[in-house]
């Protein structure tokens, strides 16, 4: 199967990442085991185009996956609100973005949303 380059650079970006955000508030979801299924990276991107998730032989590894890139988008909001309100200035988060080589897309996520939290008085 072949996969578009930016699938290839956020999975990369997951894959590397996936024990170090590891944390969504979500309920996990079931994943059906299959050792005939599909690999991990191949449900991943099932799920990340039709949201659909298909038998996996790999269900630990797309679990973290899974998990990792719902972290990370309840990790963006975060960033987000703390960047609004003066908490995580710039600085610091560009520390942030260099030491978990951030992709230009959260990046730009954190700064598109931190106008959501911007209070008016």
């Amino acid at each position: 199967m072949k996969f578009s380059k930016n699938f290839e650079r956020d999975y990369n970006w997951y894959y590397k990442y996936r024990e170090t955000f590891t944390f969504s508030g979500s309920i996990p979801r079931t994943i059906k085991n299959h050792p005939n299924g599909k690999s991990a990276k191949e449900c991943f991107h099932l799920y990340d185009s039709q949201g659909k998730i298909a038998p996996c032989r790999e269900p630990d590894l797309l679990s973290q996956i899974l998990l990792c890139k719902e972290s990370v988008n309840f990790q963006i909001k975060e960033w987000a609100q703390d960047r609004a309100i003066g908490y995580l200035p710039l600085v610091e988060f560009e520390t942030i973005i260099e030491e978990y080589e951030l992709l230009e897309w959260m990046i730009n996520a954190v700064e598109r949303q931190k106008c959501k939290y911007y209070k008016i008085e």
